[in-house]
Order: C-alpha cells, then sequence, then structure tokens
C-alpha cells in the first residue's frame, strides 16, 4: 500500500502586521488602503497575536493550526491553499500525520507513505469502535517484525515524534533513520495511557518504523519536524471519510487532552457538519451540545488557542429538501446546522465562517456541479480541485484579516 502528495508553491510580495507595521503606515494611495484593512478578525486574537510574536522574533515555537473534520479535510486538495499560505510566510515546520495509510488514497502533501505487511488498521467511525483513539481517528497495530511503516520526505527531517497506546503488554519499536541502524523504542509502561516518542533525525529524508517483536504496538500518529530559518508554520489536518462531529465521542479522553496540550495549537478549526446536515432526523439542540462539549475540552488543554468554527459547504441530493433543479434538493438540516454552530461560535466568541455562503449559497453545490469545468464532483457533495482551491482562499483571507493581509500563492500539484 503506498500514497503521496507534493504541493509547489510560488510566493508573491504582500503587506503584514508586525514589524512591517511602520512601513506599512508610510505607504500611500491603493497600498495603504489595502494595508488598512489588515485587521484581526473577532474571535482570532490569539491566533494574530502568535503570528505577531513570530514576526517580531519572540518566539522560536511554530505557528501550529489543528483542523479536525469530515472527508473535506480527509485529502489536501481544501487544507493544501491553507498550510501552503501560511507556511510561505513562516516556512514549513512540519506537519502530524495519521498512522501509515490508514485509508485509501491517503496521501498527505510532501510525503510518500507506505504501509506492508500484517498491519491491522482501526477507525473512530463506527458506533461500536473499542480501544484508544486519539485525534488522528486511527489506529494501527502489529507486532510482527515484517510489519513495515516507510516515509520519504519532500524536505530533511529534522526529528520524528511517535504517538503511541501503551501498556503493560505493548512491545517496542525499531525505528530507522536514513540508513543508521534502527533504534529501540519503547511503549510499555506501567498503566495504558498515551506513549510521546520524540526522535532527533539529523535531516534526513527516509524513515521506516516496525515492531520490534517483543509485544504489539499501537499506533496513533507520528509527526515529522522540518528546521529551517525563524519558527515556521505547522498545519496538522485530521478528516476522516463520512464523518459527524460524533466520532469525537469515541475518541479516549486522556490521550486527546495529552496530545492537544502538547501540539499547544494557536488555532483550531471544526471542519464538521456536513454529514449531520444529510441527516433528515438530526436533534440539533442534542447537536449543539455535543460540539460545545468536544469544544470545552479541547479548550481545556490548549487555552492559548482561538477557534474557528466552519459553517458546512452548500451540498444537495436526490430526495428530499428545498429543490435546486433537476431533482436535486438541499437537505433541510444543513442550514440549521450551520446556524447552530455559527450561534456556538458567537456564544464563546470564536470566529465563525460560513462555507456554503463562500459558496454563494443554497444550490450552489448543484450549479458547481453543472459549471464547464466543474467546481464540484457530481454528488453535489465533495468538491473539485479547483472548488477547494477557491474555498480554501477564501477561508484563509477570512482569518488573515483580508486579501490585502493573504499570501498570494500558485498551488499545482496532483488532481483529485
Amino acid at each position: 500500500m503506498t500514497g503521496s502528495g507534493l504541493a509547489r508553491q510560488t510566493r508573491r510580495p504582500f503587506f503584514w502586521r508586525g514589524p512591517l507595521l511602520a512601513a506599512l503606515l508610510s505607504l500611500t494611495g491603493a497600498s495603504a488602503a489595502r494595508a488598512a484593512e489588515c485587521t484581526v478578525p473577532a474571535g482570532l486574537a490569539h491566533f494574530h497575536a502568535a503570528m505577531s510574536a513570530i514576526e517580531a522574533g519572540e518566539r522560536a515555537r511554530p505557528l501550529t493550526v489543528l483542523h479536525l473534520g469530515d472527508s473535506h479535510i480527509s485529502l489536501d486538495n481544501f487544507t493544501r491553499g491553507l498550510r501552503a499560505r501560511l507556511q510561505a510566510r513562516f516556512g514549513d515546520a512540519g506537519r502530524g500525520l495519521m498512522p501509515g495509510i490508514p485509508f485509501r488514497y491517503y496521501a498527505p502533501d510532501g510525503y510518500t507513505l507506505g504501509m506492508t505487511g500484517p498491519w491491522e488498521v482501526f477507525s473512530s467511525l463506527p458506533a461500536d469502535a473499542s480501544g484508544a483513539f486519539g485525534i488522528q481517528g486511527f489506529r494501527v497495530e502489529a507486532a510482527a517484525r515484517d510489519a513495515v511503516m516507510s516515509l520519504e520526505a519532500a524536505l530533511p527531517v529534522s526529528s520524528v515524534e511517535i504517538e503511541a497506546y501503551g501498556g503493560p503488554e505493548t512491545g517496542a519499536l525499531l525505528l530507522r533513520l536514513g540508513e543508521a541502524a534502527p533504534l529501540r523504542l519503547e511503549t510499555r509502561q506501567a498503566l495504558p495511557g498515551l506513549v510521546r516518542l520524540r526522535v532527533p533525525a539529523a535531516q534526513v529524508r527516509r524513515i521506516t518504523l516496525s515492531p520490534a517483536g517483543t509485544g504489539v504496538v499501537r499506533l496513533l500518529g507520528w509527526s515529522l519536524h522540518h528546521a529551517g530559518e525563524g519558527a515556521g508554520a505547522r498545519y496538522d489536518s485530521h478528516g476522516i471519510v463520512a464523518a459527524t462531529a460524533a466520532v469525537t465521542t469515541r475518541w479516549d479522553a486522556a490521550v486527546v487532552r495529552g496530545q492537544v496540550a502538547a501540539l499547544q495549537p494557536d488555532l483550531v478549526i471544526f471542519g464538521y457538519g456536513t454529514n449531520e446536515g444529510f441527516n433528515n432526523g438530526l436533534s440539533i439542540p442534542a447537536y449543539r451540545e455535543m460540539v460545545s462539549s468536544l469544544l470545552d475540552r479541547i479548550a481545556a488543554a490548549a487555552p492559548q488557542a482561538s477557534f474557528a468554527l466552519l459553517g458546512p459547504f452548500d451540498g444537495a441530493r436526490q430526495g428530499t429538501g428545498q429543490a435546486c433543479q433537476g431533482g436535486w434538493a438541499t437537505p433541510p438540516r444543513l442550514d440549521a446546522v450551520r446556524q447552530a454552530l455559527k450561534e456556538e461560535a458567537v456564544s464563546r466568541g470564536a470566529f465563525f465562517w460560513d462555507g456554503g455562503e463562500a459558496m454563494g449559497g443554497r444550490c450552489a453545490a448543484d450549479d458547481w456541479a453543472r459549471l464547464e469545468p466543474p467546481l464540484m464532483h457530481g454528488d453535489r457533495v465533495h468538491l473539485r480541485r479547483e472548488g477547494a482551491d477557491r474555498l480554501s482562499a477564501s477561508l484563509a483571507s477570512a482569518l488573515m484579516g483580508g486579501e490585502a493581509c493573504t499570501p498570494a500563492l500558485t498551488i499545482t500539484g496532483s488532481s483529485d
């Protein structure tokens, strides 16, 4: 099983706050007008303060974003533009990855992945899912040494961090960095729980991971760090196809708390809602209560983070709902989910971005699917590459405080 992804980007000049403020204030005409548009959006004060601290040279830790959600972020089509814009400004500090290749087509930009041998993949998506899960939503297990996970990185890797679920019966891992001899890393511990292992990597590009044969290993995820000039930006995106926010109730609370506290995100993006909107029987009050509980748990582990709630993109289906054209209709719960997320954002002083409005409102999904070339797949749910690029640019502008504050990029890479 293999997967790979790579995005290339072209940087263009743009204006920013922080140490460039004096220069910005001296601008005249149209440039000064654009600079004046660089405001901190409501709910994103912590996120913008972190960016300013990095720009001023007052912080060495990477700018860090954690984005959780459904199929819209299970691949990098939508998150690519967001990640690329931040890394164009601050540099590429690396990213967190799901364990191995947990589902078909998993191919994060910048890495070529492989997974061979008797690995067993567990997903938190089923309602009866059991065992420990973290923010990645998957767990892979193996005990035999011929279960091998491999990674080739486009950029040199300065360190590797592994997240596993350990306990009295779990075994050791063998980590090989480049051509060096394998390192033995122990996951066994007295009490079951999260194990985090960080190892310097000396600027290697190829990494392999396998059980040492001393017991089962349970991998939750791993992250690759790239050392470069400045603090850099790290954008972790973990999405599960067909997921609703309910999937998070099957994640181990202590594991999630430990992961989020260690990550120290400056911005947490909540990207569920599409699949809930297609559920005619969804209880909106119960849904909002569940979302609020999840956000409370993450906020407790990351008090320094800003929160962004994304209203789901427009969608359509053949069946019940408000009619568009050709038999396609807008699911009746989609707008109600959007409104519930907006109210939740307002109540906790978080940022809200309406993905449906960014597309053009109700029936935009049907319109996008009919364009030549189309911006949406024929299912009227999933974005094509061009549509994802358009929406990621819109969200990036909203997060940054306006187009004048947002790096403009030409992004290329594998198509959807």
